[in-house]
């Protein structure tokens, strides 16, 4: 008796398209993403599960540890933790892992050789091959040594001092400065990230003057006469008048003072009246509690003189040039801005619904005949974006405007819409200006119509999300080298949105510190980089590393039910072989899923999913799970042995050691069987 011949039917179905709540599963694109959970769609397709994060300060980063492998014959006794020396005692090194014959070493300074180790003075064993970088014998113990070593200088890194939330993060230069209020709450500090950790920056005292003749430079000595005070000028601050009309008002911020300013007599540079004092010195300082928006730019020319510009909702306007902090006075009777911008080489400050800008070149002048004006929007201002073609974009709660122009001699303000607004912290601009709207994410772009400029909302399909997102989102970031743009809630969970070719794909996440600002900006060689406050106060770098500061990535993607086009045959479903990188080494778990979930089909693993809500508990006891290694990984094939009208695959990792992965594709086997009746 012949047998009849089964073919075996081959699908390839493309991991493109990212996550979609809203269309229904039968007309979804397979490829798609029916749930998902720290997953991120590509810009040229494909699925990243994604990247860790880690706390900050200047110190050495977790991620770039290194483990040594040390074969030794072992006479003593060795823990975990313990430090070794070398023979003289000039080599020294942290125990991450006791194997037997071998140890793994981390922090390793000197160079030990063929000899004798001690703890504590007394010789515990003889190392007996020289130490290898990386040396572990599998990917996996390798990957879990350097999981190791991170965790040591992860422990060295702690937060700048004080109490509650980061408040605001800048980036200057490549160097980034944070503030946080003091420990008791009362005050903010504004710290540095140094070699040695987060340290405080030095905020030195303001005196107003008026009949100013001539200008200051930085670090020259001043002394005032009667009083005798002497001081080091660190800023001038020219607010109005003119040196050559001998009628300059402003303010000096000065350090090193000795001895006691008054608020009348005449300021000497080398026996010459300069300036004549109208205040006494008094200590800056920095009110609590403050939630700010920082801009790096230039007014003055030379790449020395990049400055930060922020303000808080609490306090003065602020420039800071990584030393000398300069409080603005704008000359409003509450002059504690929220939001700030630079265009047209001015400064602008938001007041509520008023847009104020300073002189043009000028961010310590904001008087008329400096240049300075102030618009009222009607709505209160929750953003600022520049826009192509040399327009700002000022976005309030409820209406979005446009000012065009070159200065106040010609600016025009204009609506783009009435009705369509901004949720504060979440404009940015990767090519074009994108935000929170109550209707979803909007995209602000050009049009050939009337006005410039139209407002589209773009995450429809993903509406539930978003509405979700609209009550706790905190903050924003772009990825530029990812194209992406990232919402940040007040609870851990995250909206991605990446840029494609042609739309937009997104992703969810959830973090187990809560972001409560970010920075995006570059490091001091024009990388990209993204820092962020957390909630409880540390500042961490995102796209770094393995692991969330130390803990799990947990991760999920789900295909939506493939009925490879035939929704009302039943498929016999043999095996899929999976399109991927990975980064190092990978664990993920794999979950196929037929006829809807239907337990009455033949089913491949018996237990069921519950996704839940976000971080929502899932059973992951009995998938099936492959294994990766190396940076390039061949095409997995995993079995999957089950009958339905369809099927749905979903991926599953949850790990401190991965580095990274991503899912392209899988090529799809099944047998067509019959139609159901």
């Amino acid at each position: 008796m012949t047998l009849p011949r089964v073919n075996t039917t081959i699908e390839y179905v493309p991991f493109k398209g990212g996550f979609d709540s809203k269309t229904p599963s039968i007309e979804k694109s397979p490829g798609l993403l029916d749930v998902c959970k720290n997953y991120v769609p590509d810009t040229d397709g494909g699925y990243s599960r994604i990247d860790g994060y880690e706390r900050f300060s200047g110190q050495p980063a977790p991620s770039a540890a290194v483990y040594y492998y040390v074969a030794m014959t072992i006479t003593g006794t060795i823990a975990v933790g313990d430090t070794i020396t070398g023979v003289d005692s000039s080599e020294t090194a942290e125990v991450i892992v006791v194997g037997t014959g071998y140890i793994n070493i981390t922090k390793m300074s000197g160079t030990f050789s063929l000899e004798v180790v001690n703890i504590g003075g007394a010789p515990v064993g003889t190392i007996t091959v020289l130490p290898a970088l990386s040396g572990e014998s599998t990917m996996l113990l390798s990957a879990t040594a350097t999981g190791l070593a991170a965790d040591v200088y992860r422990a060295d890194i702690s937060a700048p001092a004080g109490s509650g939330a980061i408040l605001g993060v800048g980036v200057l230069k490549g160097t980034v400065y944070c503030f946080r209020n003091n420990a008791g709450g009362t005050a903010a500090a504004l710290f540095k990230e140094s070699a040695a950790g987060w340290a405080e920056v030095t905020l030195y005292h303001e005196l107003s003057f008026d009949t100013g003749i001539a200008t200051i430079a930085d670090g020259t000595a001043i002394t005032q006469l009667t009083s005798g005070a002497t001081a080091v000028v660190k800023r001038t601050v020219w607010e109005s008048g003119t040196w050559t009309g001998s009628n300059a008002v402003g303010r000096l911020i000065l350090g090193t003072i000795v001895g006691t300013f008054d608020n009348t007599h005449d300021i000497q540079v080398s026996g010459a009246t300069v300036v004549t004092s109208t205040s006494a010195a008094t200590q800056i300082t920095i009110g609590a509690s403050g939630r700010y928006e920082i801009i790096e730019t230039n007014f003055f020319g030379s790449l020395d003189t990049k400055r930060l510009y922020g303000c808080d909702g609490v306090n003065r306007g602020f420039e800071f040039d990584g030393t000398v902090y300069v409080p603005l006075d704008t000359g409003m009777p509450t002059d504690t801005p929220e939001y700030v911008e630079v265009f047209k080489k001015q400064l602008f400050f938001s007041f509520k619904g008023s847009s104020q800008n300073s002189g043009i070149g000028y961010p310590y002048k904001w008087t008329a005949v400096s240049g300075a004006l102030e618009i009222a929007v009607g709505d209160d201002i929750s953003g600022y974006i520049q826009l192509p073609g040399q327009t700002l974009a000022i976005l309030a709660r409820n209406l979005t405007d446009q000012l065009i122009g070159q200065s106040v001699a010609d600016y025009v303000l204009d609506s783009i819409s009435s009705e369509i607004g901004c949720i504060p912290r979440t404009v940015q601009r990767l090519g074009y200006a994108f935000c929170l709207d109550d209707r979803g994410i909007i995209n602000i772009y050009p049009t050939d119509k009337t006005g410039n400029f139209e407002q589209n909302t773009i995450s429809r399909k993903i509406q539930a999300e978003i509405n979700l997102m609209r009550g706790v989102v905190t903050a924003s970031a772009v990825y530029r080298t990812k194209n992406q743009y990232r919402l940040y809630g007040s609870d851990g969970t995250g909206i991605c949105m990446t840029l494609l070719d042609s739309g937009y794909a997104f992703g969810k996440f959830v973090y187990p510190d809560y972001v409560n600002c970010t920075a995006s900006s570059e490091d001091s060689t024009g990388k990209d980089v993204v820092f962020w406050g957390s909630a409880a106060g540390m500042v961490y770098q995102a796209d770094k590393g393995s692991s969330f500061d130390g803990d799990a990535i947990e991760a999920f993607a789900g295909l939506p039910y493939n009925h490879s086009k035939s929704p009302s045959t039943i498929k016999s479903y043999k095996r899929a072989i999976i399109e991927m990188t990975s980064e190092s080494y990978s664990s993920i778990s794999y979950f196929p899923s037929f006829s809807y979930g239907n337990t009455d089909i033949s089913q491949h693993i018996s237990k069921t999913i519950t996704t839940g809500t976000p971080g929502g508990y899932w059973d992951v006891d009995n998938w099936d799970t492959f294994y990766y290694d190396g940076t390039v990984v061949d095409r997995p094939s995993i079995p999957i042995f089950g009958n339905g009208l369809n099927m749905a695959l979903t991926f599953y990792s949850s790990s401190t050691i991965d580095l990274g992965h991503r899912i392209d594709g899988m090529t799809l086997h099944y047998i067509t069987r019959r139609s159901i009746r």
